[in-house]
């Protein structure tokens, strides 16, 4: 029985030496296991974990250690401005947020990209790591493309998610930055189909991105949960999930509240989410006379999140494009909603139709549009035959379930020469 356990154990210790060894940069990712940031990476690193050895690359934050592992995962984080404590780049409410509300914050942009760079390259040299998987055109795409060089040290996989290739087309430069991580990197996803075209609007050709969207542990949102208070509705309740910037379009869910109140007058409206654009969202509920109507429960972790998407009447996506020209690539909130079991209405804006298809697994509204926005609530709550379109959307989720996203990321590796 020993000699037999110890085969075991030499046979999980050749098989982790055979794995090839994957860096993932990016600039979000969680400090702590469920501090209410966007996980999208940590998942996608993490099922990745079952094919390589994956080390995830992350900008320093204020509380983080250096070097820590999570379960299969190695992090690091590099610090890019001094004393520590002033580092406002990275996390918060985004980095176009804390740009636009701290100009100060610019002067962190030329170390942010040097630093992480640097370590991307430091990284592949020390530990031998042959691919790196870079999230966002920039800063990461372009860093990461430094670091790869002309003659490649390492292959550079990117993923494009919107934020990124928007605002590189505002950019003077944004075209030529673009060709130049372009021309450094050997394959390319994006988050949805308007994502890809604005990209190849800027290389001005195909850039042969494939489109995938981030994904969803499906079963973890299957798993039944109840919201951790009880909304005050009598009627249940509609639910936000998301960031209150711009382009996620709350205030539009807002405006179409009193249509929907009309004809559900129990109704009400949960908003789970936090940002700076939360003052307003308040004084439009006060101008509407909502205020018995929406309640706001700030940030929730995400074991929380699922208790409001399973015991939700309809969640609701209602992203736009901003007045800046930004959109979302594919809110990672709409599968996550299709898994729990929730009815989804979402806007027709860039990556939302390549997963929601109306009146099969969801239905579309036109985006900034409150009154179609009612219609279409409406038409989820008063649908004779929910189940169907929910157990569609059950299978779209389960099509998108993070191991299934990791497996077509390993094929897509693999299928590159070596540096």
């Amino acid at each position: 029985m020993q000699q037999s356990n110890n085969r075991r154990g030499d046979d999980k210790l050749n098989s982790e030496k055979e794995r090839d060894q994957l860096l993932i940069a990016t600039s979000t990712f969680p400090v702590a296991a469920d501090d209410g940031m966007p996980r999208f990476i940590l998942d996608l690193a993490t099922s990745l974990a079952r094919h390589f050895r994956v080390t995830v690359l992350a900008p320093d934050a204020a509380g983080a250690r250096k070097r820590e592992s999570w379960r299969e995962l190695t992090v690091r984080r590099f610090t890019y401005f001094w004393p520590r404590r002033f580092q406002s780049l990275a996390y918060g409410y985004g980095m176009r947020t804390n740009l636009r509300n701290s100009p100060v914050t610019w002067l962190q942009v030329i170390p942010f990209l040097a630093r992480q760079g640097a370590a991307i390259r430091s990284l592949c040299a020390q530990e031998g790591i042959r691919f790196v998987n870079s999230h966002w055109m920039v800063p990461q795409g372009l860093s990461a493309a430094w670091a790869r060089g002309r003659r490649p040290r390492f292959r550079h996989v990117l993923h494009v998610h919107a934020a990124d290739v928007y605002l590189l087309q505002k950019l003077p430069l944004g075209r030529a930055l673009a060709r130049y991580v372009m021309s450094r990197t050997d394959a390319v996803f994006a988050d949805g189909s308007h994502v890809r075209q604005t990209l190849d609007e800027l290389l001005g050709r195909p850039s042969n991105a494939v489109i995938q969207s981030m994904g969803v542990r499906a079963e973890f949102f299957r798993d039944p949960r109840q919201p951790p208070e009880k909304p005050p509705f009598p009627d249940g309740f509609l639910v936000f999930l998301g960031r209150f910037v711009e382009k996620k379009g709350a205030v539009f869910l807002l405006r179409a509240m009193p249509r929907v109140r009309r004809d559900h007058p129990g109704l009400g409206l949960v908003l789970v989410g936090y940002g700076h654009l939360e003052g307003k969202l308040r004084q439009e509920v006060s101008r509407l006379g909502l205020e018995e109507a929406v309640v706001f429960v700030g940030r929730r972790s995400h074991d929380e999140l699922v208790g409001y998407l399973q015991n939700c009447r309809v969640a609701v996506v209602p992203s736009i494009v901003d007045s800046v020209g930004e959109t979302e690539g594919m809110p990672t909130v709409v599968l996550e909603a299709m898994a729990a079991g929730a009815r989804v209405v979402g806007s027709a804006v860039d990556g939302i139709p390549d997963v929601l298809r109306h009146r099969e697994n969801g239905w579309l509204c036109r985006p900034a549009d409150p009154e179609d926005l009612a219609e279409k609530i409406l038409m989820a709550l008063e649908d004779p035959t929910p189940s169907r379109a929910v157990e569609e959307a059950g299978r779209t989720a389960a099509g998108q379930d993070w191991q299934e996203i990791a497996a077509r990321y390993e094929g897509a590796i693999h299928r590159l020469p070596p540096p």
